[in-house]
């Protein structure tokens, strides 16, 4: 059934039956420019003036009176208080237009209302989305869509004219052609943002006088307008458009085949109706219509009118062309060559040739023809050799215009899905990678012609795709085969530009900086030259068969490094072509790549100069997404740019938690975008990594590492089973595990597990790239930890420890001046020292080879300002050393102090936590010395008071805490005054941590001396200590059955045994508790040999309570 719709030409009508849409919310509001498809604020105009009779479109034997109008719809009443002054244009199966006048900012506008039944969902909302993505001066404004009291409703620019096919009859041929060639242009704009129009004619032109008396043409109604590449929801059998205006394939429902070349058609249909006072086919009938569409070749224009000039005659036929492939490429071109026509230059559309006239008349007189070739059979297979070249050119030739067309519509294609809003489009590409299946047989077909063309064509869509690699194969495989083209050399370039920033940061990686300079410059002459060689030609060849030259040279000037010139090219893309989210995102990516010289991987980290050009690529990224909300490339790059400021802020020693947020999303929307993006999840993985790493290590203070913790697990475990191969996943979860264990220090919990799994995924990161220097350095530290941890618990850590080593040796050769590696290699000896002072040897010879390392760095970087920390963590350990031996710990704690005046208390550098560890040291020579250590624990109680608060999770600040008290009773009580409050002021930091088992024998042999001493206490007051020898007894086990070599442990178990043996009832549990002090005191002295100077009269007092011959004399 056919309707005349709007009062025009009619459009085959959509299913007779209503669809229900949404009627009780807004639409849009404003619309905004360049709204994407689907987003809200994107509607459509409508005709200001309808025509007063309806035309089908069939010529002018088909016009009859039409019947009285119906009643004009109701105009719902909230309307009325935004608008006065409603004036009927015109109503059709869609609906009825008004004229009204806007109250609120004082102007005529348009308005146009559903009718009841018709489809929200269809044509309407279509109408509304398309025509309100463009911004042209051709096409009507959509000033605003929605639902008015349950009518959807558009209020567009009123035109205050006639339309193209009303004022046909007043109009010059000039007047016509320049109308037509704005239309052309107003056309072209939709198509590169990938719509059809699918309907034009000349009652969807409207006119308007402007103020030089010059007609302005608008083109109108898009209500059956498609995404390129989309079905939309036409129904097999039911066509969508005017018959006379169809082109062919839309004539024949092929829904799939329509592009711009369809609209090309239209517009051909058009300006020869405006010449020749009727469309190109008429009839009775809407079927007769088609079929002539569909079989035969529209009279030419000179039949009609022989003033019509000859040009103009082939610029229209060339239009009205069955074949696709054989009209205009594009809706521009068409523009062009009726520029030529009215510039008085040649056109470059040329009168059918006489095969294809022959061809035609082939279609029409079949039999006759099958007789008349069987009589020239011989002579064409004379003539094949001759023309067989001229054939394979022509056919190569016909194949790239067919590719090429397959090609912007696979482009605009996906133009169009990134510009919806966010929504996976692994779907959309499903059906790039399908045409390309379909593009690889086309190939296949065409034998060696179609190399060239099927090899671009496949490498543009896979470009487009996201795919640089994979399209920078297929391009070259194009050059190879003869193909060269401004559009191949600008795809070469964009790829190859895109694979050399992807190579340069990836550079990052590679410490040693003679190879990464040398990889740079492999990069350089790989990528690089070739790609500013590519985009050179593209510039310097046909620039028009671009679609955004200045984009071009952006890119080009950014990889050359000319920042300032890339910014501006960008800036002046993004300003001539607002719909490009591509330039803004290369804005991005210019001013990324500038403040990345100052980040904090940078050879200079300067946290202000990065922050600058970081803000501003910000908010370049944004606007893109804006525009491309569906782009995955561009929230993956601002997913990159908010995970370096993060970890900059974190170095900085701000709060890392904006940024974080920031990147999280953006990795997150990089997801949402493509599903099946591996690196997305490893970006998202490794910015959960590096934020639960700064709070495991206590960086970030206000942060709950748990819940951290496990969201990075998980992220890292989704990584690696999408990227089991890839080295940075590996690297990924290999990070989380070494937070975990590092944060299960800190909490005194099981950091074994972790330590292992950390180990693991380093050597895995390293199987699949031996040289990344990360993980060679973050490996070498956590086989130093695990090293430590295995002395804690009484085991030999030489293999970790050698383990460590080699790959810190391995690190720092790749970049003698890593500094994590560098900073690896002296924690490696540092714990290599403090395993030698538990086990009571001597560790001159390990602190000997720790300062060799810093004297090398030293040598190698004059600049390294750190030799005083490090060397003051190794006098720590000689001194402890001296006091538990008996010396002189007075030259060590010299170098300390020097040590810290040189570095400034007060620096970074210096934290609270060191200063309270020094003065514990202080106060315990002092005590040794016979000095009062009070003035040196006051100094460390005030420091961890601080620290505590900060950080109340960190059990070492307590157990240092505990440690200082512990020193002023000892003090106390070798005066013979033991202040028995020093003993609860110890356990009082302890008791929040005790709330849950803890895994680290320190704290439990702590708790052991500390409970020995109240029972002493108790002891020597005769009152009853039962309580607490049993309180220091259960800690002494718990520790020793984590470290049984534990020597702390071992001489708390043995004095409290002691103290049980005085106090038993009778003899035979006197001697049972003497025995075991005994044989507590012998192990504390194997684990440590210098245990004998300090309880060696313990053994023997032990051994003569239970019955033992006395020892020999403890040396």
């Amino acid at each position: 059934m056919i309707r005349p719709p709007d009062a025009d030409e009619p459009r085959t009508a959509a299913p007779p039956w209503p669809r229900r849409g949404r009627d009780d919310a807004t639409l849009t509001g404003p619309a905004p420019p360049a709204a994407p498809d689907g987003a809200p604020g994107a509607p459509e105009a409508a005709p200001a003036a309808p025509e007063p009779t309806p035309d089908l479109g069939l010529g002018e034997e088909s016009r009859r009176p039409s019947a009285a109008p119906d009643a004009p719809s109701p105009i719902p009443p909230s309307l009325h208080a935004r608008f006065e002054d409603f004036h009927l244009l015109g109503r059709g199966g869609m609906g009825v237009v008004y004229r009204a006048r806007d109250l609120r900012l004082g102007r005529p506008v348009a308005i146009k209302l559903l009718a009841a039944g018709a489809q929200v969902d269809g044509s309407f909302l279509r109408e509304a989305r398309s025509q309100a993505r463009l911004r042209h001066e051709n096409v009507c404004e959509v000033h605003e869509a929605g639902v008015a009291d349950h009518v959807p409703f558009l209020v567009m620019r009123y035109i205050d004219g006639p339309s193209l096919q009303q004022a046909r009859g007043g109009l010059t041929l000039e007047e016509k052609v320049r109308a037509v060639r704005a239309v052309a242009a107003a056309l072209h704009e939709a198509h590169r943002l990938g719509l059809v129009h699918r309907d034009v004619k000349p009652s969807n032109v409207m006119l308007e006088r402007g103020e030089d008396g010059a007609y302005r043409p608008y083109l109108m109604d898009f209500g059956i307008a498609r995404e390129a590449g989309e079905s939309g929801p036409t129904l097999t059998g039911v066509l969508l458009g005017t018959p006379a205006y169809m082109a062919p394939e839309q004539a024949a429902g092929r829904v799939r085949a329509l592009d711009r070349r369809t609209d090309v058609y239209g517009l051909g249909a058009t300006l020869y109706a405006l010449l020749a006072g009727r469309p190109p086919f008429v009839g009775g009938a809407v079927m007769d219509v088609l079929r002539q569409v569909l079989e035969d070749d529209a009279p030419p224009l000179r039949t009609l009118d022989r003033d019509v000039p000859r040009d103009l005659e082939a610029v229209v036929m060339r239009c009205l062309e069955k074949e696709p492939g054989a009209r205009y490429e594009s809706a521009r071109a068409l523009g062009e060559d009726l520029q030529r026509f009215l510039d008085g230059d040649p056109v470059l559309a040329r009168r059918a040739s006489l095969g294809r006239r022959l061809a035609r008349q082939a279609r029409r007189h079949r039999a006759a023809v099958a007789v008349a070739a069987a009589l020239v059979v011989a002579a064409l297979v004379v003539a094949g050799v001759f023309v067989r070249g001229r054939r394979a050119a022509a056919e190569q030739a016909t194949l790239g215009r067919e590719l090429g067309e397959t090609v912007k519509e696979m482009e605009l294609f996906l133009r169009g899905a990134h510009g919806m809003p966010l929504h996976d489009v692994e779907r959309e590409r499903d059906v790039v990678r399908a045409r390309l299946r379909a593009v690889e047989a086309r190939m296949a077909q065409a034998g060696e012609a179609g190399r060239g063309p099927g090899e671009y064509a496949l490498g543009r869509g896979l470009l487009a795709l996201q795919e640089p690699a994979a399209a920078l194969e297929h391009l070259r495989a194009a050059e190879r085969a003869g193909y060269r083209s401004p559009g191949l050399d600008y795809a070469a370039g964009a790829a190859l530009s895109e694979l050399y920033r992807r190579g340069l940061e990836e550079t990052r990686r590679i410490r040693n900086p003679a190879q990464r300079e040398a990889r740079i410059a492999a990069l350089e002459a790989e990528l690089k030259a070739p790609a500013v060689a590519h985009l050179r030609a593209a510039l310097g060849g046909a620039v028009a068969a671009l679609e955004a030259p200045a984009y071009a040279e952006g890119l080009l000037a950014l990889a050359e490094g000319r920042h300032e010139a890339a910014l501006e090219k960008a800036r002046e893309a993004f300003a001539g072509a607002p719909w490009l989210h591509e330039a803004k995102k290369l804005e991005g990516d210019v001013l990324f790549a500038m403040g990345s010289r100052h980040r904090h991987d940078a050879a200079t980290f300067d946290f202000e100069k990065m922050k600058g050009p970081f803000d501003r690529a910000a908010e370049a990224y944004r606007i893109a997404a804006d525009h491309g909300r569906s782009d995955p490339s561009v929230h993956a790059a601002e997913c990159e740019l908010w995970a370096q400021t993060m970890r900059s802020a974190g170095m900085h020693g701000d709060s890392m938690r904006p940024s974080f947020d920031r990147a999280r999303e953006a990795c997150g929307r990089a997801i949402a975008a493509s599903s099946r993006s591996p690196e997305a999840y490893v970006a998202l993985a490794r910015v959960h990594s590096a934020f639960a790493w700064w709070i495991a290590v206590g960086t970030q203070l206000r942060e709950d590492a748990e819940p951290a913790l496990g969201e990075a697990s998980a992220r890292a475990e989704e990584a690696l089973r999408r990227s089991p191969d890839d080295a940075m996943a590996r690297y990924v979860v290999a990070s989380v595990s070494r937070a975990r264990a590092y944060r299960a220090n800190l909490t005194a919990r099981e950091q074994g597990e972790a330590l292992e799994r950390a180990v693991q995924g380093y050597e895995a990161a390293l199987e699949r790239e031996p040289d990344f220097a990360w993980a060679l350095n973050e490996l070498c530290a956590v086989l130093a930890e695990r090293g430590r941890y295995l002395s804690l618990r009484g085991r030999d850590p030489g293999s970790s420890f050698e383990r460590a080593r080699v790959r810190c040796d391995d690190a720092l050769a790749l970049d003698p001046g890593f500094g994590h590696a560098r900073t690896s290699r002296l924690i490696l000896g540092v714990h290599e020292v403090e395993h030698l002072v538990r086990a009571g040897r001597s560790p001159d010879e390990a602190v000997q080879r720790a300062r060799g390392v810093i004297d090398g760095i030293q040598r190698a970087d004059p600049s390294w300002k750190w030799a005083p920390y490090w060397g003051i963590w190794l006098d720590h350990a000689l001194a402890l050393h001296a006091l538990d031996a008996g010396a002189d710990p007075g030259p060590a704690l010299a170098r300390i102090e020097a040590g810290a005046r040189e570095m400034a208390p007060g620096a970074v550098a210096f934290p609270a936590s060191l200063r309270a560890m020094l003065a514990i040291l202080e106060a315990r020579v002092r005590a040794a010395r016979g000095e009062d250590p009070e003035p040196s624990i006051r100094v460390a109680r005030e420091a961890l008071d601080r620290t505590i608060a900060e950080a109340p999770w960190d059990v070492w600040e307590r157990v240092k805490r505990a440690e200082a008290e512990l020193v002023g009773f000892q003090w106390s009580a070798a005066r013979g005054r033991p202040d028995a409050a020093r003993l609860d002021a110890a356990l009082a930091p302890l008791g929040p941590v005790l709330d849950e088992p803890r895994a680290d024998p320190r704290l439990y042999a702590l708790l052991a001396e500390i409970y020995e001493a109240r029972a002493a206490v108790r002891a020597d007051r005769r009152e009853d200590a039962a309580a607490d020898l049993a309180e220091g007894l259960r800690h002494a086990e718990a520790a020793l059955g984590m470290n049984p070599r534990s020597d702390r442990a071992l001489v708390a178990q043995g004095k409290l045994w002691l103290l049980r043996a005085a106090a038993a009832p009778d003899p035979a549990a006197r001697r049972e508790a003497a025995r075991r002090g005994a044989a507590a005191l012998e192990a504390a002295i194997e684990a440590n040999p210098l245990r004998a100077r300090t309880v060696g009269a313990r053994l023997a007092e032990a051994r003569r309570l239970a019955g033992e011959a006395p020892a020999a004399a403890a040396p």
